[in-house]
């Protein structure tokens, strides 16, 4: 995100460390503003959570009152048992609240850490990108020069196409949101906006949260259900519109990669590597596209993979695009089985 930035400067003051230091404040302003943003929005949304509360036991008490009914309960244990577990399950949120403040500390301590390393991969990066064109042949450092380019520019495209997306659907979804008359529209739009960032899990967060509020707050039932039918219309528009226009192609990767990529950022990195996994796998793809044996492997990852079944056969049956000839000799046994 910032290498650009770093540059831009560069370019016009000649100094590395003056430029380092003007992106993190232009990286910090955005980020701030967001915060205010957030903050003052979460501080009117959650004065509302007392009424919201006494409305939740209310439908939870009125939905016992009719399994009673129907299942021939005795209402006295049955509300015994919910006002028991329900208090239980409000103390959880609480727990957590207090374990977040207890690892503020830490929280602080790595944000420390995370701004010296940047600092650092930012103030070397001319050496490190030296250091590993020197360890390739003469012959191939054009075509490596190219690949560190071609990830550049993607990163690029992918950090800044994200940018504008979270502002669109931000705008989209809080529009849509404030027709229905859902409170604080626009915090949920940008927050679904920046959600979007996971895909798939943020895409279901963004739509379950202002569904449940407004299940609470909406003293009618086409509210919460008209909140759902946006989600999916505006998923339609984002899906088939604005995300290729923006991002292009060489960013779609197919749902099962972005899965995979999900799941295994998840176990490694949490949350962090949930966020990074697709332009993770956006970067593998454009690298192995830059091998003859690891290009099939990256058509493997291409979207819309079901219509390019037959591109196999028909254009990688060569030994020079069999990956596994990296690790076997073609006429070896090892690589016949």
């Amino acid at each position: 995100m910032l290498k650009p930035i770093v540059d831009f400067f560069e370019a016009r003051i000649k100094s590395r460390i003056f430029s380092i230091l003007t992106a993190y404040l232009v990286a910090a302003l955005p980020f701030f503003a967001l915060v205010i943003f957030f903050f003052n929005q979460s501080k009117s949304l959650f004065r509302g959570l007392p009424s919201v509360k006494d409305k939740f036991e209310s439908i939870i008490s009125g939905s016992l009152d009719y399994l009673n009914g129907v299942l021939q309960l005795e209402p006295q244990k049955s509300s015994d048992l919910f006002s028991d577990n329900f208090g239980s399950v409000l103390d959880v949120p609480i727990g957590y609240l207090q374990n977040g403040f207890e690892s503020g500390t830490s929280l602080l301590a790595y944000i420390t850490l995370i701004i010296l390393i940047t600092y650092f991969m930012l103030l070397y990066s001319t050496s490190f990108k030296n250091f590993i064109i020197s360890q390739i042949y003469p012959d191939h450092r054009e075509r490596l020069k190219h690949l560190l380019s071609q990830i550049q520019h993607l990163t690029v495209r992918y950090m800044m196409g994200q940018g504008v997306i979270v502002v669109i659907l931000g705008l989209l979804i809080g529009t849509g949101l404030w027709i229905i008359g859902v409170p604080h529209p626009f915090f949920w739009g940008f927050l679904a906006g920046f959600l979007e960032i996971i895909p798939y899990v943020g895409t279901t967060i963004g739509v379950v949260l202002p569904f449940s509020y407004m299940l609470l707050v909406s003293e009618s039932l086409w509210q919460p259900w008209a909140v759902i039918v946006l989600y999916i219309l505006i998923q339609q528009i984002e899906g088939n519109i604005i995300s290729p226009l923006i991002m292009g192609p060489s960013i779609k990767i197919n749902p099962l990669f972005i899965i995979m990529g999900l799941f295994l950022g998840a176990f490694m990195w949490g949350i962090s590597g949930m966020i990074l996994a697709l332009p993770i796998l956006a970067v593998l793809k454009e690298i192995f596209r830059a091998f003859d044996a690891l290009v099939p492997l990256s058509f493997l990852m291409e979207n819309g993979l079901s219509k390019k079944a037959s591109i196999f056969l028909d254009e990688f049956d060569s030994p020079k695009h069999r990956f596994l000839s990296l690790f076997f000799n073609e006429k070896s046994e090892g690589y016949k089985k």
